[in-house]
């Protein structure tokens, strides 16, 4: 997967591509959580670099432009 998500604007509506947009960023912030707890295993760089990806993840619902979204990468 390239990181692109695209939707078509005829097919689902803004409110319905925010929505989904939400649903699956709100997993991803989930699923990155352990990622930023005091006692998680990862150095203080990765953390930053988890913090980065989660900010960028909140920033999707921001866009003006919803249908062609660019989802972050997940830090390795």
């Amino acid at each position: 997967m390239n990181g692109k998500h695209a939707y078509s604007a005829f097919v689902e509506t803004q409110d319905t591509i925010l929505e989904n947009l939400r649903t699956t960023r709100n997993t991803l912030l989930t699923d990155s959580d352990w990622t930023q707890l005091e006692d998680s295993p990862l150095s203080e760089e990765k953390k930053t670099e988890w913090k980065n990806y989660r900010q960028k993840l909140r920033d999707l619902t921001n866009l003006d432009d919803l249908t062609s979204i660019f989802w972050p990468t997940q830090p390795s």
